[in-house]
């Protein structure tokens, strides 16, 4: 796999940290993708969108290269589900997983949608609850993906970290509930995560990829613990 083109790889990925549930195949440069907003029905849903995903592309289990789980922040049980799956997917099959937080995401989604191929620096959002965000600052230079680690903070915290970070590019789910922090941002981009953009990015992660037996891939809970990943060349 490692001497794969990054447009070679074929890559199934799952995402269902929000009221939004998608499963998405990369396979030869094209994305099927299969999503929904759907409170409370990830756990129903999410199995039949990687059969109609796998028959979309008429391919078989077997020559996916890897599993790629979003691993959140966001709501404790889609989090465990789209874990579940993973784990179990790649236990069946016999595949490697890379895990993409569901802000990076985000922040990918909003480069793409973009239409520019200029170096971003992009701050994603998602609600916490209980007058908390999830925020995580992240950077695409030179089309390569870098993100300084996901954050719960207060809404104060979070209004002062916007703000210093100077930073135009938001994007996630909070204008409704919190209209003064997206506000913040010249470019808001209201939206949910989806599997398309965990899987995209996931073909930059190729080299990290690792089979159950090396390390089980785990859903992200900031309220218990402050995972790091991947940071930026430079402070984002």
């Amino acid at each position: 796999m490692k001497n794969k083109a990054l447009s070679d790889l074929t890559i199934l990925a799952v995402e269902s940290s929000t009221k939004a549930c998608s499963v998405s195949l990369l396979h030869q440069g094209v994305n099927y993708t299969q999503f929904e907003i759907a409170p409370q029905q990830h756990a129903n849903l999410m199995l039949g969108m990687v059969e109609t995903v796998l028959k979309q592309a008429a391919l078989a289990p077997e020559k996916i290269d890897f599993l790629a789980l979003c691993e959140g922040p966001g709501a404790f049980t889609g989090v465990r589900i789209a874990a579940g799956v993973i784990q179990g997917l790649a236990y069946g099959w016999e595949k490697p997983v890379v895990s993409v937080s569901s802000l990076e995401a985000l922040a990918w989604q909003a480069y793409q949608q973009s239409g520019s191929e200029k170096d971003q620096k992009i701050i994603a959002c998602l609600d916490a609850r209980m007058n908390e965000l999830y925020l995580q600052t992240c950077k695409v230079e030179a089309g390569v993906f870098y993100s300084n680690p996901p954050q719960m903070l207060g809404l104060e915290k979070a209004e002062n970290v916007i703000q210093q970070a100077n930073i135009d590019v938001g994007i996630g789910d909070i204008a409704e509930e919190f209209p003064a922090i997206s506000s913040l941002f010249k470019n808001w981009q209201e939206a949910y995560p989806s599997a398309e953009y965990v899987a995209q990015i996931a073909t930059q992660r190729k080299d990290e990829a690792k089979l159950l037996s090396e390390e089980i891939p785990l859903p992200l809970y900031l309220r218990n613990n402050v995972a790091v990943k991947k940071e930026c060349k430079n402070d984002c």
